[in-house]
């Protein structure tokens, strides 16, 4: 059948992760393509706490009474970088991103990077949002349909837009992990 096909940017981004990863190629692969067919079906099963299921298996920190939305891409390298808090909610068709690197010629400029993404308890993140890396978003804040999330969310507040900004402020709520 032959070799494998790769093209140079594909064994370039695959070593990087693998170094970043501190794994064996062949241990990465294995983790990398688990990762995706879970995502694959979590994406468009169809029982909500079973998509939640399948994205823990990935590695997310999920935590209770959590919906997850049809077509939700989180992290594919570092779904361990993600956590979600108690009974937030994610909308379909959200990317949420703990990564980033430039393309090849712009390496040195934009290299490989990854910080923790948060989502807070209680948190409703309408469909067709971007989350990317680095951002937290405190209890009980609301992203707007696709909003485009850069930097971290205060707790209790509404955001929306390209980039995302806060415009409005919610009455502060009852921690809902503090009534049963």
């Amino acid at each position: 059948m032959g070799e494998l096909m790769l093209s140079n940017r594909d064994k370039i981004a695959f070593s990087e992760a693998v170094q970043f990863n501190k794994e064996t190629n062949i241990i990465f692969a294995i983790k990398f393509f688990k990762n995706w067919i879970l995502e694959r079906l979590a994406s468009a099963f169809p029982i909500p706490s079973w998509r939640v299921k399948l994205h823990r298996m990935r590695g997310i920190n999920i935590g209770k009474n959590v919906y997850i939305g049809y077509d939700v891409i989180f992290d594919r390298i570092h779904p361990d970088c993600i956590s979600i808090g108690d009974y937030a909610e994610i909308g379909d068709r959200c990317i949420i991103s703990a990564h980033s690197r430039g393309t090849l010629p712009l390496r040195d400029k934009y290299p490989r990077t990854v910080k923790p993404v948060r989502i807070g308890q209680g948190v409703w993140i309408a469909p067709g949002c971007i989350i990317i890396q680095g951002v937290e978003i405190g209890n009980n804040s609301v992203i707007g349909t696709g909003s485009f999330v850069n930097r971290s969310i205060p707790a209790n507040s509404v955001a929306v837009g390209v980039p995302a900004r806060v415009i409005k402020k919610l009455d502060e709520m009852e921690d809902l992990t503090n009534s049963g």
